[in-house]
């Protein structure tokens, strides 16, 4: 297993992180065994970098992640999220700190060595973000008085946390660039994959609500950790080829895109390979930006594969120059409206 920085902090992480959230079921629904069965599969993988969020099952997940480590004895790097509601509005600060004091509590530790800020930032508050976890935030209330950086640093000062973040996926980008050039965070959580790689170059997505505008290079150029989720674009990197193109998951309008989108990907796979999960893997550990990539564990088998792409390195030179092309042209499709 590679082990990358995260950004400026000194911190080394596993190149792949065990995504632990509600989409991969596993540490919410799964048995004790299980979940014991894949955590250890993934400490002998040299996977150290566990991540999750009070959001996921309603502590659920930190429940059962602390559960698990306890029983195997373990003690790898944790990374979980704040996300705050409308009822914290009048005192963010201290909604912060209760947040990751329950987290703590779930997870049966003494700190966490990152802590992210999981709620999407815009012009103005809302109850919802529209998108992810949490209430609309604002910059002013990230960033202001009795805001969430103070809330983290009351909880540095105590020495509960020791580095934290925010988040790109959602929200409105003009925001988070105020964020990124606070200096005040970290690391940042982004959504990134083959087929949308706005994050990194200005350019369309299948779903225009998704583009992110070059953030996350703004980001890395500002020295903060990238955690890289979304790299098998919720499942349609991971379908075999030939999956019906009408396919779609609900309230994902793009899913039938980027399916469609992703048989022209074809060649990045290498024989044996049933789908393009190990190239979607590889393609994001080859933007050496990224500090560690999320994949979402279902089952122990999920944690060899993730591994076992890790292990066979970047894509080529070659790869990634078609890429580029078929980038460049668009994946030869047509948006949906």
């Amino acid at each position: 297993m590679e082990y990358r920085s995260l950004g400026r902090t000194g911190l080394r992480i596993s190149a792949i992180g065990f995504g632990c959230g509600t989409s991969a079921g596993m540490m919410i629904a799964g048995d004790a065994s299980l979940r014991e069965a894949a955590i250890g599969r993934a400490l002998e993988r040299g996977i150290t970098l566990f991540d999750t969020a009070p959001v996921y099952g309603a502590g659920v997940s930190e429940t059962h992640l602390g559960q698990a480590l306890r029983a195997l004895g373990a003690t790898p790097v944790i990374a979980s999220k704040v996300a705050l509601e409308a009822e914290d509005f009048d005192d963010i600060a201290g909604g912060v700190v209760r947040s990751v004091e329950g987290s703590l509590e779930r997870l049966g530790v003494d700190h966490l060595p990152i802590v992210h800020m999981h709620n999407r930032v815009g012009e103005e508050r809302r109850a919802a973000s529209g998108y992810g976890s949490g209430a609309l935030l604002t910059v002013d209330d990230v960033l202001g008085p009795n805001g969430v950086v103070e809330g983290f640093a009351r909880l540095k000062q105590r020495g509960l946390v020791r580095f934290t973040g925010c988040t790109a996926f959602g929200g409105a980008i003009p925001c988070v660039d105020a964020l990124i050039a606070s200096g005040h965070f970290d690391s940042i959580i982004l959504s990134t994959s083959v087929l949308n790689q706005t994050a990194w170059i200005d350019g369309p997505a299948a779903n225009p609500k998704l583009a992110y505008g070059g953030v996350g290079a703004r980001a890395a150029a500002a020295g903060m950790g990238i955690f890289a989720l979304r790299v098998l674009e919720a499942g349609a990197l991971a379908t075999g080829f030939d999956r019906h193109p009408l396919a779609s998951e609900p309230g994902a309008p793009a899913y039938a895109t980027y399916v469609e989108q992703a048989r022209q990907l074809r060649f990045l796979a290498d024989p044996g390979d049933a789908t393009l999960v190990p190239a979607a893997i590889r393609f994001a550990l080859s933007n050496p930006a990224i500090s560690t990539v999320l994949v979402g564990i279902s089952d122990v088998t999920h944690v060899d594969a993730a591994a076992d792409a890790e292990a066979r390195g970047p894509l080529d030179a070659e790869q990634l120059a078609r890429i580029e092309a078929l980038r460049a042209a668009n994946f030869a499709t047509t948006s949906p409206a």
